[in-house]
């Protein structure tokens, strides 16, 4: 009965470490984009500067989104790290990338639309396992090399802000 307790024990308290050493060992998929702005990116320009990583799989994630856009400034020094959010959108048939570049550009404020890309082809929401059209938004900090350092999801909180923060400080 104690060597079960035992293990019960470990278990409960290795398993975030297992989980988080799982998880920053992993790194973004490869995937190519469309900035708001215009012109193709790929996944690969994530590397080489620490990473805030907004991916909205809905457009019921969008509030979550915007309030993560609103507290991510004051919350990080944008100076050591950029925000970039992607925007997950399974087209229907009847609609051109174009159509949802448009839509999102009369949705997204100008300075927000450098920032901001369109994904309707890939393999991120499977990679990075985000539930096909998610009700909440999913935010990825990732170091220099691409390498995923924590994951939160859903509207910001102290805890999750914490949690970003703690994960940006582990980079020094």
């Amino acid at each position: 009965m104690k060597t079960s307790f035992n293990f019960l024990l470990a278990f409960v308290l290795l398993a975030p470490v297992y989980a988080w050493s799982q998880l920053s060992t992993s790194s973004i998929p490869n995937f190519t984009a469309t900035v708001l702005t215009g012109g193709k990116i790929n996944s690969t320009q994530l590397i080489g500067q620490p990473t805030i990583l907004i991916v909205t799989p809905s457009t019921d994630a969008a509030m979550d989104t915007r309030l993560w856009v609103e507290a991510l400034p004051t919350a990080v020094d944008q100076s050591r790290v950029r925000i970039i959010g992607v925007i997950v959108i399974d087209l229907p048939f009847f609609m051109s990338k174009e159509d949802a570049i448009i839509l999102a550009k009369n949705k997204i404020p100008m300075r927000y639309q450098e920032q901001t890309w369109l994904l309707t082809e890939s393999n991120l929401e499977s990679a990075m396992n985000i539930p096909n059209s998610s009700p909440k938004a999913f935010v990825f900090v990732l170091n220099a090399q691409g390498s995923i350092l924590t994951r939160v999801e859903g509207k910001p909180n102290n805890a999750k802000l914490m949690d970003i923060k703690q994960a940006l400080r582990s980079m020094k």
